[in-house]
């Protein structure tokens, strides 16, 4: 008998510890069938009953998931999965994609919006690296199995939000066996490109191919030179364009300004004609295979708009600096005259179009 109980006990434990979340999902558009769960290297199935649908199972730190409506298809609602007790609700589009419309009970999401919080309301500090730096430390020594540290960290250097040292210093607290692949992957890449065009270093001379024929950048470099990565499609890029040109336009002469464009264009055409369209007069070149061009790679680019501003002898002095921030490098005085461009609204989501990036592009292939 004191061994039947032993084993209870044992199974009970056992079982308390398997089950450690529960996902209690509902989905607001008409659907029957089954819907996939995908987390770490698992895959779970359940049928969608009136709308709604149940997961249970075991994770030992909170990690990145999924939702899909076909086995074969992975990438499409993304959310945080996390122990304890989750509701989600759902939209299906297509027959096909998956929408997360909200999710519910996830102490690792109210962290994360805490962090990005926290980063919003202390862009205007002098000492920002050192903040963010400081909080995300916290979150890492807390759980460094966590994937949703690695995520952050990732964002951090994707926007170089952080210098390369304070980078390293947070990703030697990570456990590398537990963190997402493709994150793992695009930091250390980051880290490797942060290593060799950090403010003070020396911009690697590259050479691309223009309307007529190839430019390298020691070619046309001027007492300030910002090298811009750019596309014709991304509305946030043509913005920022229309904005450091005409800075061009006004001291190009007197101060020696020129810009250095690296358009993540696939078609040459297209691309010749936004040129033409946009009256670019400065030094704009392409690279038709956009992140995978070896160039990009090799200097971390996996976002734009993006861009390095350089002094005479090629020194890096900034990095994804703004239009504003050039003009008070250039004219102090006449900066200080030009009023801030307003922020975007809070709750204002960004389409895809606005902002370019690598991941973007690989959820499009799949």
């Amino acid at each position: 008998m004191r061994n039947y109980f032993l084993y209870l006990f044992l199974f009970l434990s056992w079982w308390g510890r398997s089950q450690n979340f529960t996902l209690n999902g509902n989905i607001s558009t008409p659907y029957e069938g089954k819907i996939y769960l995908w987390y770490g290297d698992k895959v779970d199935s359940t049928t969608v009953n009136n709308k709604e649908f149940h997961f249970q199972g075991n994770i030992a730190y909170p990690m990145k998931a999924s939702l899909s409506v076909n086995r074969k298809f992975k990438e499409t609602g993304f959310f945080i999965l996390d122990k304890g007790d989750l509701s989600l609700d759902i939209a299906i589009e297509n027959k096909r994609q998956v929408y997360i419309k909200s999710l519910n009970g996830s102490q690792t999401l109210n962290e994360v919006k805490n962090f990005l919080l926290f980063r919003t309301k202390s862009a205007k500090a002098a000492n920002l690296p050192e903040l963010l730096t400081a909080r995300l430390e916290q979150i890492i020594r807390k759980d460094p199995k966590s994937q949703f540290a690695g995520m952050l960290l990732s964002e951090l250097l994707t926007n170089r939000d952080i210098s390369y040292k304070q980078a390293q210093r947070l990703y030697s607290l990570l456990d590398k066996n537990t963190q997402d692949k493709e994150d793992l992957q695009r930091i250390e890449v980051l880290l490797s490109a942060m290593s060799k065009t950090q403010v003070g270093s020396t911009f690697p001379d590259i050479e691309l191919s223009t309307e007529k024929g190839t430019e390298k950048l020691s070619a046309v470099r001027k007492k300030l030179t910002l090298v811009n990565f750019t596309a014709s499609d991304c509305i946030a890029c043509v913005e920022a364009d229309r904005q450091f040109g005409n800075l061009f336009k006004e001291y190009h002469r007197s101060h020696g300004f020129t810009i250095y464009s690296i358009y993540l264009d696939s078609d040459r055409n297209t691309w010749i004609d936004h040129l033409h369209r946009e009256g670019i007069r400065w030094t704009s070149t392409i690279a038709p295979r956009k992140f995978k061009e070896e160039t990009i790679q090799s200097l971390g680019i996996i976002d734009i708009p993006a861009n390095f501003l350089l002094d005479e002898q090629g020194k890096i002095i900034a990095v994804n600096i703004s239009p504003k921030g050039v003009h008070r490098i250039l004219d102090p005085k006449a900066a200080a005259l030009v009023p801030v461009p307003k922020k975007e609204k809070k709750g204002v989501k960004k389409t895809s179009p606005t902002r370019t990036s690598i991941n973007n592009k690989n959820r499009k292939k799949k």
